[in-house]
C-alpha cells in the first residue's frame, strides 16, 4: 500500500515530505505530467509514503485547498 498525497507546488510538496520523514515515515518527491499533457508546466507534485492515510494526515494537519490524497 502507498499513500500519495498530490499538490500543484513542489514547496508544499517539500514540506509535507520533511514533515512526514521527521515524523518517522519514508517518503518520495515524484514530479508527474498530468495525463496526456506535453507541456511541462502542466505537472503535480506527489508525495509518497507507505503510512496509511490517516497517519500522513495526523503528520501533515491540514493539507489546504488543491491537495488531495490517495491509496494504491
Amino acid at each position: 500500500m502507498v499513500t500519495r498525497i498530490h499538490f500543484d507546488d513542489a514547496e508544499r510538496a517539500d514540506e509535507a515530505a520533511e514533515s512526514l520523514f521527521s515524523a518517522g515515515h519514508e517518503v518520495a518527491v515524484v514530479r508527474e505530467r498530468f495525463a496526456g499533457e506535453d507541456d511541462d508546466e502542466d505537472v503535480e507534485y506527489v508525495v509518497a509514503t507507505p503510512a496509511s492515510v490517516e497517519d500522513a494526515r495526523a503528520a501533515l494537519g491540514d493539507l489546504g485547498d488543491g491537495v488531495f490524497v490517495t491509496e494504491d
